[in-house]
């Protein structure tokens, strides 16, 4: 497995990283999941610590370490699976019936992806 840190990528590796999740329906659209972009990194869960995470399947996959605040240059579809991150909110609420449910009630994202235009 290989390592990304701060600007060091293997571009062609990320390319051919499988697509995880909701798969495009489309030749053209797994064309624009697959462009490489420039993308600032951002904790929303814990700020200021890096993030190391594997990304693909048991034959594909790349261990990614990304830094808060930090630029770099992955495809759409990567930045589209961290953006999906997300912490459940629950709430315990009263059913009615003299007892309390626990209900998730909605959710809050982990991290984001902004990309850069420059």
């Amino acid at each position: 497995m290989s390592e990304l840190k701060h600007k060091e990528l293997d571009l062609k590796k990320l390319e051919s990283l499988p697509i995880v999740g909701k798969q495009p329906e489309s030749e053209k659209e797994e064309k624009f999941l697959r462009e490489v972009l420039e993308y600032e990194f951002y904790n929303l869960e814990e700020p200021g610590l890096c993030q190391r995470f594997v990304y693909g399947d048991t034959n594909n996959q790349h261990t990614f370490t990304l830094f808060q605040s930090t630029k770099y240059m992955v495809p759409r579809f990567l930045a589209r699976h961290l953006e999906s991150r997300t912490t459940p909110i629950w709430e315990w609420r009263p059913d009615g019936k003299g007892s309390m449910t626990k209900k998730q009630v909605g959710t809050k994202p982990r991290f984001r992806m902004s990309q850069s235009f420059a």
